[in-house]
This record gives C-alpha cells, structure tokens and sequence, in this order.
C-alpha cells in the first residue's frame, strides 16, 4: 500500500479517535432530547376485533391521547382538526385506534390500494422505538379505508427502508364527521428487549392531513433546531406481559411457470416452451428475546411486478434497482452503512440462504450468508463503470455490528464478501457518527478492500490480485433555518465493493451543500421557500481533475400541494477517455492528456400539484448542455418528464407517465429516447387487485452523426397482467401473464420475442 493510502487512512483513525474522546464528554443531546412526558400503557385482558367500529369496551380502558399539533409546514401552532388517539395492550397485541374529524369530509383524501402506495393519502399512525434508544423506530400507517404503510426508520444514515412489510391488522371507516382507525401489532413482529417487566419504549402519534398544504399533525411539539426528531418523541412504559417472538414461521412457497421465447430475426422459428414447477421454503425463528433468524431454502426471489423503466442512453455508471425481495428485506437496515456496501440486487437467483439480526443492550449485529447461482459485478472506474458476469456459482454474505457508547456516539464494524473458486472480493471496515449538540453532526467511515479477479475478467487476462481503501467523512449541520453539509470521500483506483452499489472508483470528491428556509404563516397561499447552493469538486487518485460544478437552485411550497423548484447547474468535466475508442490499447485510467473537457451549463425545472384529492401531475425540464459521451463532444440537450395519475373512485386508478430525452451535436440529432409507462389497477379490496403496466422504450439513432451506433431503431415493449390476493405480506396468491418484445432495424415492426404464464402461491404458517 502506498503512501497517500496510509495518510488517508491514519487521517480517518485521527477522525475516528476525536469522536471516541469527544464521546466521553458529558452528552448534549441527554440533556436536550424531549423525554418529559411519559405516557403509561394499560394493560387488558380483552381482545379487539378489528373492523374500524371502535365499540369495543376495551377502549373504555384505553388511553386518550390528543393529536393538537401541527410540527410541519407550521412550527408547532395549533391543528385545525381534532384527532383523538387511543392505546392499550393484551400482552399479544397492542391496540391503537384513531378518531380523525375533519369538518369537510367530502375533500378526504383517501382511495383502495395496495401496501405501501398510498403515501398521499389522508393517514393515521405512530412511530414505535421499541428499544428506546433514538437509533431505529418502527412505523405504522393507515389510511381511511385501512390500507397499510409501515417502514423502518434508521436514524443513524437518515434513511427509510420502506420495503419492509410486517403482518399486522388495520381496517378503517369514512363517517359523517371524518374517519376512523383501528390497529393491532402483536408483538411477535417487533424486535425488543423483553427482560424487564415493565418496559420504557419511545412513541410518537401523527396524523398527515393533506388539503392546500401537507399538514403533520402529532401530539407533541418538535424542536426544528434538533435534528433528531426521534431523539425527542416521548417515553411510554407499561408492556408488562409483552413477550418477543420465540415462535417459528414457516412460508411454503409454490411457484409454477411457462416461459416461451422465440428468435424474432427468423420468422419461421416457432416458439420454444418450458415449464417450470419450484418449491421453496422460508424459516422465521425468533431465537432469543433479542435475535431472529431467517432461513430461505429454494426460494422464489423474483419480483413479481417488474421495476420501474430508466433512460440509460448516454448513461456511464450502473443504474440502481430498489431491493424488494423479502428474505433480503427483513432486518435490512442491520446492514446500512454510509457507503452503500450492500446492494443485495447483486444475488441474482441464490438456492439458499440465512440470516442472523439481534440487539443486546447497546449492541446491534447481523450477518447473512447466500450462494447464488450465478454472479454479477460492477467494475467501477473513474468516468464509467461496466457490469459483468460470471458464468459460476458464488457466495455472498455480510456482518455489521455496532455499538452505542452513549446517545451521541455510535461506533460500527462492517465485513461484505464475494467468492468463486478463482475469485474473492472481501471488504472490511469501521463507521462512527456523533452528535455533536442538537444540530450538528459528525460522520466518517474507513475501508480496506481485497480483491482477487480470475483471468478471464482481469485487465491483463492474467489472475490478478490487489487490495485498496475508502474513506468518506461528513458534517452536517441541520437547524430551523439553515442546513449545511459538507463532505469529503477518496476511493482508490483499485477498490471495489463488489456486494455493494459503488459504482466508482479512482477519485476523490469534497462537495459544500447550503440550504436557508424561509417559512410562511398558516394562512399564507406558500408555506415553505428554500434557497440552497452548492459546489463540488472530483480530481482522480492522482489528483487530476475530474469535475467541477456550482448549482444554485429555488424552491417553494405553494397551495393545491403544489412544489416548485429551479435549479441553475454550471459544470466544468471530462468526456470520453480516449482509450476507450480502441480497445486494442491497455487501459489508461489517467485524464490529462488522455480526454477532453467540456462546460455544460443546465437549468432544471420541476412542478408537481395535486389540484384535487383524484388528480395529480409532475412535471421535470432539463434544458442546457450535456457531453454525448458516446462521441467525446458537447450537444444541445432536452429531457422532459411528465406523470399524471387519476383516481376514478376508490378503486380505479390511472397512472401514466412519460420522459423524452433529444441529444443534438454538430447541428444535427445524435439520438432522441422516449420512455412510456401506462400502469392501471383495480382494488377490488385491501386484499385483491387487478394491474395492467405496459412500459415502452422507443430509442431513435442518428447513424450519420453517431459513429458508435449500430441500428436507427432499438425499442421495446413489454406488458404486464396480474391478480393478487393478499391476506398478508406473507400468505398471498398470484397470477399473472408478461411479455417483452423487440424491434431494431432489422425488423419492420416490433416483435414479440418472449411471453410468461405465471401463479405463485405462500402461506405464512405459526405452528
């Protein structure tokens, strides 16, 4: 290891070493966080049947809890509406329920949909830290018709993981005089400390009431110069019989397809079948009080609903996927670090795989271990990156730990590994954040990376190995009025992640982010505005300049839930390396001498309003220079956003979007791409929905003035028909037909050249 590796990296221990000091002064955010009011839980023996009614007498025993203030856009003033809460528990469950008036309810926002997509709606719910220890905190919503959105918060990367699905109970009921709630948790999806008798957790309860504004209402007031807000939510105590799950859940899994492709460039080729039946089975045993293991043998890790179209034309680095596979969902946020170090995307089709997670007092630790029948990697670099696969089974596995030395201090330790019979790729390294008082914060984290590549993918066509380093470090200030967050990171030319999304390597970047807030009063037509700059700065490991770029941009709140933003971006980069035009040359990965610069100048446009409580729309224009990356030149750049999504009523929703893109170099077009996206659903219930997506990529090559283009034409079209029944995340039934087709200019029209008929079945099983 050379000598910039080694200063770079006692700088960080210097770093690391501060915080661990610092963190044994006495503690601001213990003297500051909100903790007064403590609420106590009742305990009962009755049971809730959840239907929204809320006439049971166990409410009778509940405690009241009223929701009076508004913490955002307004600044703790008094709601507009009454919200009354209720909570108790069985020592199985804990019951909350929701009285939501509202003296319009005609303008309730509230429609049928699946899990988790109705964000915009009117909704009800808490936040839940179940160890109260301002680090993780559990969410539950509901919406007037007891549609369910729950995710997990974690506090320390300031990240929501919203695919996390637990199995518990809402129903809710449109009245006269607004809505109601009901909502049961059994205690068996939440991960606590169940030592103590009477337990001290931390709640929050919330209302989020869109009408002109998005108003979140919530039974305490919030401090806008404290960051944390989970760090002030109030203590609860009582769960006196509540016990964490030691019960197994078992998930039988059915998968049954035929898949049907045909060669489109011949036409007398007939269509080739498979049938395929698989059977897989997923293992959630909760060990301990504090630790749960996941098992998954055979599993179906397909995404039942295909992922959302991207432009990629004239892209240089990966594009990123949301993860959505269960067994990888589940306790994800064990795994978060500021570097992205597990992309679980990377496991494309694993035959097995298990997973430990815990917590202990002021220690959290995961770890997972996959095999995958194939495997995938992103080779990073400093202008591009490229993605490869291999045609071998691998394994894949993590482990995280960290420990919290006070309320301020979190120190953590990571470890990802990759490996074939002639190839690894281990990483290892340590995080810390501390919190400096109420609005500042401290962030670092160090990497070591050893990586061994077998010929057949290596740059010499030799086995080769070679280790190399990460390093990031981050401020962060974060008050009523301003925001500042500053930050520097190096990672060098031979570091990869390869379980992880980084797709960069080979440079180091410090950027400076300002953001002043100006607020309105309630009664105002705005109630936000922002003005925000920010610079940045990429050089190579070899400290040759890479980027350049100031942005300045303006944005407000305005009435009908409307946002608008302007933003003006000046930057001064490299376009194509000139290596990569002949690749019978070794690659060079330095930029003096070896590329041009070019300065593209951009504004960027962006609206959304949602004029009435059916219809919404979203509208994005980019305008201004770009680098056609392909042929190492500046053109004249447009790309236009635009998404439209009605409710017909409470069951039938449009959704249809669409994004045009034109590139012109030299007075002539070099491509135009248009991405469509219709997707259209039916809720019959909370449980069952029909969906219709068609997504269609028309890309237009100008092959007189675009040399590495190979075809005018490259489109494709694939569409998506499916029926679910869910009674819960787990236990669910599909059914469902998809096709892709294809056209280039070898054909005259598009072709279709693959088709699926596909059912799925799970039952989620407490034995």
């Amino acid at each position: 290891m050379g000598v910039v590796n080694l200063k770079f990296i006692k700088r960080g221990i210097s770093v690391l070493a501060c915080a661990l000091i610092l963190g044994i002064q006495p503690s601001y955010a213990e003297k500051s966080t909100v903790k007064s009011t403590q609420l106590n839980i009742p305990h009962t023996d009755l049971e809730l049947n959840v239907d929204g009614e809320l006439n049971e007498t166990l409410w009778l025993q509940a405690l009241d809890i009223s929701l009076n203030i508004v913490n955002s856009p307004w600044n703790n003033k008094p709601s507009p509406v009454s919200t009354k809460a209720k909570i108790i528990e069985n020592g199985e469950f804990i019951y909350v329920s929701f009285i939501a008036q509202d003296p319009n309810p005609e303008l309730i926002q509230g429609f049928l949909g699946d899990r988790d997509t109705r964000w915009r709606d009117d909704l009800v719910g808490f936040k839940l830290d179940t160890y109260n220890n301002r680090r993780l905190s559990y969410q539950f919503f509901v919406n007037p018709y007891g549609v369910q959105h729950d995710q997990i918060e974690n506090e320390m990367t300031r990240t929501t993981d919203a695919a996390w699905d637990g199995i518990w109970e809402s129903a809710g009921v449109v009245t006269t005089e607004g809505y109601q709630v009901e909502i049961a948790i059994p205690y068996h999806i939440l991960n606590f400390d169940d030592n103590d008798d009477v337990k001290t957790w931390a709640i929050e309860l919330i209302r989020l009431y869109p009408r002109d504004s998005h108003l979140r209402i919530s039974h305490i007031a919030l401090d806008r110069d404290d960051s944390c807000w989970l760090c002030q939510i109030p203590e609860i105590t009582g769960f006196k019989e509540a016990k964490a799950s030691k019960n197994l859940m078992l998930t039988p899994t059915l998968v049954a397809s035929r898949n049907e492709n045909r060669e489109i460039f011949t036409p007398t080729t007939d269509w080739q079948s498979e049938n395929d039946i698989d059977a897989g089975l997923d293992l959630r045993w909760g060990i301990n009080a504090n630790t749960l293991l996941n098992v998954t043998v055979n599993p179906d890790f397909s995404n039942v609903e295909s992922d959302a179209g991207q432009l990629s034309v004239n892209k240089t680095f990966s594009l990123f996927y949301d993860e959505k596979r269960q067994f990888f969902v589940e306790n994800s946020e064990y795994f978060s670090s500021d570097f992205d170090l597990v992309y679980t995307r990377n496991i494309a089709d694993p035959e097995y795989g298990a997973k430990l997670t815990g917590t202990e007092g002021k220690h959290s630790y995961g770890a997972f271990m996959t095999n995958d029948t194939q495997t995938n990697i992103i080779l990073p670099g400093n202008t591009n990156s490229r993605l490869i696969s291999i045609d071998s089974a691998s394994e894949s596995g993590a482990i995280k730990y960290r420990y919290d030395v006070n309320e301020d201090l979190s120190v953590g330790v990571i470890s990802t590994l990759r490996q074939t019979d002639d190839y690894h790729n281990f990483v290892s390294g340590i995080d810390s954040k501390y919190r400096l008082n109420d609005s500042n914060s401290l962030q670092a984290q160090i990497l070591l990376a050893d990586t061994k590549d077998a010929a057949e993918f290596s740059q010499s066509g030799q086995e080769e190995n070679f280790n190399d380093h990460a390093f990031k470090i981050k401020y962060k200030h974060d008050s009523e009025y301003w925001q500042v967050f500053a930050e520097h990171q190096e990672i060098g030319a031979k570091f990869r992640a390869d379980l992880g999304f980084m797709p960069r390597a080979d440079y180091q970047k410090s950027n400076v982010l300002v953001n002043h807030f100006i607020y309105g009063e309630p009664d105002s037509t705005w109630q936000e505005i922002k003005i925000a700059g920010q610079w940045q700065i990429l050089h190579n490991e070899k400290g040759e300049l890479l980027e350049r770029s100031v942005a300045t941009n303006f944005s407000i709140d305005g009435p009908k839930l409307s946002f608008f933003d302007v933003m003006l971006v000046s930057a001064d980069k490299v376009g194509l390396r000139r290596h990569e035009l002949n690749f019978n040359l070794p690659i060079d990965n330095s930029i003096d001498g070896n590329t041009d610069r070019f300065q593209e100048n951009q504004a960027v446009f962006y609206a959304t309003a949602q004029p009435t409580a059916q219809f919404s729309t979203e509208f994005e224009l980019t305008i201004g220079d770009k680098i056609d990356y392909e042929n190492n030149r500046l053109g004249d750049y447009i790309a236009i956003f635009g998404n439209v999504k009605y409710n017909v009523n409470k069951h039938l929703e449009f959704e249809f979007s669409h994004t045009y893109s034109d590139l012109e170099a030299e007075n002539a077009n070099v491509f135009t791409e248009n991405l469509t996206e219709l997707r259209i659903s039916y809720q019959f219930n909370v449980n069952s929905y029909l969906k219709f997506n068609v997504v269609y990529t028309d890309i237009d090559f100008n092959l007189d003035n675009n040399a590495s283009a190979y075809t005018a034409k490259d489109n494709n079209l694939s569409t998506q028909l499916i029926y679910a029944y869910k009674i819960n995340p787990q236990t669910v039934f599909y059914l469902g037909y998809s096709d892709n087709s294809y056209q280039d200019d070898r054909l005259k029209s598009i072709s279709r050249e693959q088709r699926t008929i596909y059912s799925k079945i799970s039952y989620a099983w407490l034995p």
